[in-house]
């Protein structure tokens, strides 16, 4: 396992706070699900119940993943966020940077808005336009989470169920991708029927996609 950093890049079409604009083609593209390949589904799907996820290690190659890595690595936008816990405002100890394809768009981080750029960095605009051409899905604003060591790392949480599709991207060190399920569920009839948990490695230039019922019946973490 490489000592370096690790990183993630976390894409997702969410809904943004603007009036629809005339061009309902590409409005319809950002909230459209990612519709696989039965190439991509035989090769990449993940056998879980009540999810719809999909695991691509080699979507990119190792030497472009370092060189994206060094590059996304050195930005100046990198930043603690503020979070809301019991109440209180504690400094996040990952460090996170985002980014947005609309200066419109307004982004919450538990509960505290998150400062957004629109100026995509060379390596960042690459990533995305290749995972969108992957997806056939358009999304709208990306975070980078920035992993220093083995300490830094994110528990069990479900990311909030307005992004239709979340697709990531990890470069850098190897880390842990933890899928729970979660004792109860809105869609009883997707709900898991097993309480065993999902664990793999990601890969440095991996993806991983989710969407559908994913966020309703499962837990994710990432951990050294």
């Amino acid at each position: 396992m490489s000592k370096r950093k690790s990183q993630s890049t976390s894409s997702s079409p969410s809904k943004t706070k603007r009036p629809r604009t005339s061009n309902s083609q590409q409005v319809d593209r950002i909230f459209e699900q990612f519709q696989p390949t039965a190439a991509f589904e035989a090769k990449c799907k993940v056998d879980l119940e009540g999810a719809d996820v999909y695991y691509r290690e080699d979507f990119i190659p190792p030497e472009t993943a370092d060189q994206w890595y060094e590059e996304l690595n050195n930005l100046d936008t990198w930043y603690r966020p503020t979070l809301k816990v019991y109440g209180k405002d504690v400094i996040q100890s990952r460090l996170i940077a985002a980014y947005a394809t609309d200066p419109r768009l307004t982004v919450k981080y538990s509960g505290h808005p998150v400062i957004l750029h629109t100026d995509y960095p060379p390596a960042l605009r690459k990533i995305q336009d290749q995972v969108e051409e992957q997806l056939g899905v358009t999304f709208n604003h990306v975070m980078l989470n920035k992993y220093e060591d083995g300490s830094v790392y994110i528990g069990k949480h479900s990311d909030t169920k307005e992004n239709k599709v979340i697709a990531s991207v990890s470069l850098g060190a190897v880390r842990t991708f933890i899928m729970s399920p979660k004792a109860g569920g809105r869609n009883k009839r997707s709900k898991p029927t097993s309480d065993k948990s999902k664990r793999w490695d990601l890969a440095n230039g991996s993806l991983v996609v989710m969407q559908g019922d994913t966020q309703e019946n499962w837990k994710l973490a990432i951990v050294a």
